[in-house]
């Protein structure tokens, strides 16, 4: 290979390397700030409402996936052996922690949509009401449902691993690694499904309620309010979309750092909004950047008076 293809390759690793790192720092600064928030709230006594335990959940989700990811690129790195135990938890660990951003983001959607939409059959408001109050137990059951996949794969790769005396069971054998594909894609695909209904759904009353207010004439304040969900559902449809495509397609295009790259980047995107559409996160967020503003402005009043009076000095 050429030198000066040498020096590209090299450039853009170099570049898509230090893109990574900016967007990992994002991610635990916004993820940390979730957590840390509805923590000190806990600590106060305030109740979490299931829209508070959903975001929290999953902000964690998306820390542990970062902190495994940060492992695994400090194990490959500086540690020479790479042993089977410390892999098996490391894509354990990380494959789980994907799952589960993935399954809450459609509890958040779905429970968004049932709590925004204007729905008034029996069984819209049966769902309504059960998702409204087993949140947290439906949130276990998806952390449940995601260590599945990671887990049974381990199984199997152990099942595999055990001589066989028969070739029927040999050639059974040939068909697991199709079988975990074939799972991998339902556990993508069909989550995709759920969130897609939902927000469809949910545009579906926005749009229809926006459209009966302008027809009565009854265009009021409360439309800012409609317009804002229906950039905050589409920004957050096409957010978790384009995270559910990296996660299929995206290490054999982008390899490892950008797939990584891409997937964080959505994710950073995701929870800066849900910061900023939250009323308690924002809220929070503008004291901790007011409370900076006021701790340096008089430090910047002082080096300026200083200043002045340097000048008036010398003069």
């Amino acid at each position: 290979m050429a030198p000066w293809l040498l020096s590209h390759h090299y450039i853009k690793e170099l570049c898509l390397l230090i893109a990574a790192v900016i967007s990992y720092i994002f991610g635990l600064m916004t993820n940390f700030f979730i957590i840390g928030v509805s923590a000190i709230d806990r600590l106060k006594g305030r109740p979490l409402t299931p829209a508070d335990l959903l975001i929290t959940a999953i902000a964690t989700s998306r820390i542990i996936f970062q902190l495994v990811t940060l492992f695994d690129i400090y194990w490959k790195t500086f540690i020479a052996e790479y042993s089977p135990a410390v892999y098996t938890a490391i894509y354990w660990f990380g494959s789980s922690s994907v799952f589960s951003n993935i399954w809450f983001s459609v509890l958040q959607s779905v429970f968004y949509s049932l709590k925004i939409s204007n729905f008034h059959n029996d069984f819209f408001l049966y769902l309504k009401k059960t998702i409204s109050q087993r949140v947290l137990g439906l949130s276990v059951a998806f952390v449940l449902l995601s260590t599945f996949y990671p887990s049974a794969e381990f199984v199997a790769e152990f099942m595999m691993i055990i001589p066989k005396n028969s070739t029927q069971v040999d050639g059974n054998f040939r068909l697991v690694p199709f079988m975990f594909y074939i799972l991998f894609l339902l556990m993508n695909i069909l989550p995709f499904l759920f969130y897609a209904v939902s927000c469809f759904a949910l545009l579906g009353s926005l749009f229809h309620h926006m459209y009966r207010m302008r027809r009565e004439n009854n265009v009021s304040g409360h439309l800012d309010a409609y317009i804002k969900t229906v950039k905050f559902t589409i920004v957050s449809f096409w957010c978790f979309a384009l995270y559910v495509i990296c996660n299929i397609f995206g290490k054999y295009f982008l390899g490892f750092l950008g797939c990584f790259l891409v997937a964080n980047c959505f994710l950073v995107l995701h929870s800066m909004y849900l910061i900023y559409m939250t009323a308690r996160l924002r809220g929070r967020l503008l004291k901790i950047l007011h409370g900076l503003t006021k701790y340096l402005a008089p430090n910047k009043g002082s080096l300026s008076k200083s200043g002045l009076e340097v000048q008036t000095v010398s003069h």
